[in-house]
């Protein structure tokens, strides 16, 4: 997996990770003689991607905060069908272990907005 031209060792490989995929948006709205149903079908733009890890390096994590700080579009190589995606990191976050050296951080969850498949 690559976040943002950061390649995450095979070690710290998400434990979880949202599957992206389209999703419908619909609407329903209650009407005088019923109901109206909006439906404009399925879309991969906006879809929200959770990633979480046990543990990670410190140095690990201060590289893909940098981008998270940074706020810009970044490209996402998610390992998953050989599918690329622009994507925004929209929160960043993990517990620092105070050990004697504190090397880890534990806990940590990112997630990622969708904005378009790379092709």
């Amino acid at each position: 997996m690559i976040i943002g031209g950061i390649l995450l060792p095979e070690a710290y490989t998400p434990l979880e990770c949202t599957k992206p995929r389209a999703t419908r948006t619909t609407a329903v709205v209650s009407t005088y003689g019923g109901v109206a149903i909006f439906d404009w079908g399925s879309s991969l733009a906006g879809k929200e991607i959770k990633l979480a890890w046990k543990s990670m390096t410190v140095s690990l994590f201060e590289a893909l905060d940098i981008l998270y700080q940074a706020g810009e579009a970044i490209v996402w190589n998610s390992g998953i069908d050989g599918k690329v995606y622009r994507v925004k990191i929209t929160a960043f976050d993990g517990a620092l272990l105070f050990d004697r050296k504190g090397e880890y951080m534990l806990n940590v969850a990112m997630t990622l907005i969708l904005l378009e498949e790379v092709t």
